[in-house]
């Protein structure tokens, strides 16, 4: 007996002594890595407000090629006479009705204001237009480019109706200008919204729509099992109804699927998920439990893959195919076949698109994929079968085209470039990146051959941003892919303000390009995201544990994204020597944005909603603004100090809330709404009980701040 006690005597004097040494350790470690945040030395708090744009000369966007203006106009009656071929009669009357604001229908007429004539002299998409104070006369070369031409005509009508002669030659620099757009991971659109993007798409002469699709955001016929009861997808009728709608605009609706990698929700269920090339999981960056790929060497991925293209293909009437293949993060990773050498990889990923290649073959489709495999191994571009088009994207405006579309052209590859709106994770956009990202893809496109562009506007779940941010990015590669020489001349935000949001103040323009701009107060231009929208991401926590999370978030930068080793460098030392955060300056910014919102005057059927999403998203850059600054500085500040950031947390929360609800259920479908207010809905939780703390007793606090002290340090320990 006296021997157990002693057993049991030592164990806990042993015990103890490992307890107080690891608090004692993670106390030190905490301090250790502690690093006082930097404050500006003088924060500029004043911003340049938004001036009103001038519209001396009618707005075209894109730029037609070649303009010459004439004397006098025409006046468009109430009902236009239409001489075209008795071939084309009926889809040009068509035509006038979509693109012309005619009260009657345009009627057949041998002698007509509006006189189309073919002429094969033309590029396919090209156009010659003369208005004349008697009649319109339009050539062209297909039925393309007479909507073309009827578009541009659209855009030269004034309020008056009359329109000013002129002479116009033109066609496109690329001859696909797609857009692809992210309804996955949260946010599903109802179909009205899908045809008001579509109509905005044709208004900048767009030909090429895809939706990105992944999990259940189609509702599958054949696995109703997996998304009746928990999704609200596009059912195939409304695919059909959308495809039509499309086509009425000559534009092309491309059938998306993901088909290997970001396969997440179809691996959740329980009969699938052994399908996955790791089944056991894997940690993306050492950090983050995935289980997203299929294991190419199962034949059974690839049966499930052709069951849901069944399913999918019929309602579309595109003869194009995208089967993505993008991010198959755990290729190689398999703890029964690791594999580590990037060329065995790529032979792998290959043996799997010869396969699926095979059997789009078999529906009479052109395969398309996503280049960002390809480009890191460029040495196999040439075993990639010459029918496939492949999509090389890129989204930062440090990341150079030039090269690898060089590479596709001397490979003999048909390829797009792909650039992005640059607005996910950033709740009104990067602008300034956009801008560049896009003009850098379409003048190496141009360059090196691609036959076209396909902008892509991501969610990245939580999908926050609202539809009306993309707006400018869309406006902007619509321009650039017809026009790239337009350029340095573009009047974007006049174009934006009275065409696209038709603001009769002219100032919307340059405020949704301004919105964007809110990242030029944050430490340095984040990767795919602002720092602020990181902030929220991650939430309330201490400044060690996001030092540690942020370290290791900017390695996996690096592991994760087909940069070259120079763009890794200047990546690793914009994370290396940041600015200070400036939130003050932020959030003044914020206050005379919101202010010029207040004297916008916008005459769309949507106007109200579209004021709403814009107050709600500064809303949300303000909120997520003053957690970070809480997360920065509160071991600085005083308890007064803390409060006041804490309270106007709490106050804007429940606003966010409320509106973020409504504004989300006018534009999409129920379906992902819950997800994308966890992170408001933590915020908010977190405010609340940061707030009942600083009421506390000191004892209370203090063991609450060692406790978080430790947990803060462990996980700094963990993640080194």
């Amino acid at each position: 007996m006296k021997v157990v006690k002693a057993i049991f005597k030592y164990l806990l004097i042993g015990t103890g002594i490992i307890i107080i040494s690891s608090v004692v350790f993670l106390l030190a470690y905490y301090h250790l890595k502690y690093k006082k945040p930097v404050v500006a030395s003088a924060e500029n708090t004043s911003v340049q407000p938004v001036r009103a744009a001038a519209t001396d000369s009618p707005l075209l966007v894109p730029v037609p090629r070649q303009l010459t203006w004439k004397q006098g106009s025409f006046h468009l009656p109430t009902q236009l006479k239409v001489q075209a071929s008795s071939d084309d009669s009926p889809a040009i009357i068509n035509m006038v009705k979509n693109r012309l604001p005619v009260s009657k229908s345009p009627l057949a007429a041998t002698n007509g204001h509006l006189r189309f004539a073919k002429s094969e002299k033309l590029k396919d998409q090209g156009y010659h237009l003369s208005v004349q104070p008697a009649y319109i006369s339009i050539e062209y070369k297909s039925l393309q480019g007479a909507f073309h031409a009827l578009t541009t005509l659209k855009q030269l009508v004034t309020k008056d109706q009359s329109i000013p002669a002129v002479t116009i030659d033109d066609e496109p620099d690329l001859a696909v200008r797609g857009a692809l757009i992210d309804i996955s991971r949260g946010k599903v659109p109802k179909v009205e919204t899908v045809y008001e993007l579509v109509d905005l798409l044709a208004d900048l002469k767009f030909n090429q729509l895809q939706l990105y699709v992944e999990g259940f955001s189609f509702g599958y016929p054949s696995f109703k099992q997996y998304w009746e009861t928990t999704n609200t997808p596009l059912m195939p009728e409304e695919i059909q109804a959308i495809d039509r709608y499309c086509k009425e605009r000559y534009i092309e609706l491309v059938p998306n699927q993901n088909s290997l990698g970001h396969m997440q929700d179809w691996l959740k269920q329980p009969d699938l998920k052994d399908l996955a090339e790791c089944p056991e999981g894997y940690k993306l960056l050492g950090l983050i439990e995935v289980k997203t790929t299929l294991s190419p060497t199962d034949p059974r991925s690839l049966d499930l893959v052709k069951k849901m293209s069944e399913d999918l293909l019929p309602n579309f009437s595109s003869n194009q195919f995208n089967v993505n293949l993008d991010e198959p993060f755990e290729l190689g990773k398999s703890k029964q076949r690791p594999i580590s050498d990037h060329r065995q990889i790529a032979d792998l990923y290959l043996g799997y698109v010869n396969q699926l290649h095979g059997y789009v073959k078999t529906k009479d489709k052109q395969m398309m994929m996503w280049g960002d495999v390809i480009s890191k191994t460029p040495e196999v571009i040439s075993q990639i079968p010459k029918d496939i088009t492949l999509l090389e994207w890129r989204y930062e405006a440090i990341q150079p085209f030039e090269e690898i579309c060089a590479h596709y052209k001397e490979g003999g590859i048909r390829y797009m470039v792909c650039p992005g709106t640059s607005t996910w994770s950033s709740f009104t956009g990067r602008t300034d990146n956009m801008m560049a990202n896009v003009s850098n893809a379409i003048e190496s496109g141009i360059k090196y051959g691609a036959e076209g562009m396909l902008i892509t506007d991501w969610g990245d779940t939580p999908h926050q941003q609202y539809l009306t941010v993309s707006f400018a990015g869309l406006t902007y590669a619509g321009a650039l892919s017809w026009n790239y020489a337009s350029k340095d001349d573009l009047r974007l935000s006049e174009f934006l303000s009275h065409r696209v949001f038709n603001d009769t103040s002219g100032t919307m323009g340059s405020l949704v390009l301004d919105l964007g701009r809110y990242n030029q107060f944050e430490e340095y231009p984040m990767l795919s995201m602002t720092t602020t929208n990181l902030a929220l991401r991650l939430g309330m926590m201490d400044p060690v544990m996001l030092d540690a999370i942020g370290n290791k978030m900017q390695q996996g930068v690096i592991e994760l994204s087909p940069f070259d080793s120079v763009t890794n460098s200047r990546v690793m030392n914009m994370f290396t020597h940041p600015k200070a955060y400036r939130s003050k300056s932020l959030l003044s910014y914020l206050s005379q944005m919101g202010e010029v919102l207040n004297h916008v005057s916008l005459d769309r059927p949507d106007s109200a909603l579209i004021l709403a999403e814009y107050r709600n998203a500064i809303r949300m850059i303000r909120a997520s603004a003053l957690l970070k600054h809480y997360n920065l500085f509160h071991l600085e500040e005083s308890d007064e100090q803390n409060r006041t950031t804490l309270t106007e947390i709490s106050t804007l929360c429940p606003i966010i809330l409320s509106e973020h609800e409504r504004v989300w259920m006018a534009r999409n479908k129920s379906g992902g709404y819950e997800g994308s207010i966890e992170t408001l809905k933590k915020l908010q939780s977190d405010a609340g009980k940061q707030l009942e703390l600083l009421d506390a007793n000191f004892v209370s606090r203090w063991g609450h701040r060692q406790l978080d002290k430790m947990i803060a340090a462990a996980a700094a320990v963990y993640l080194r």
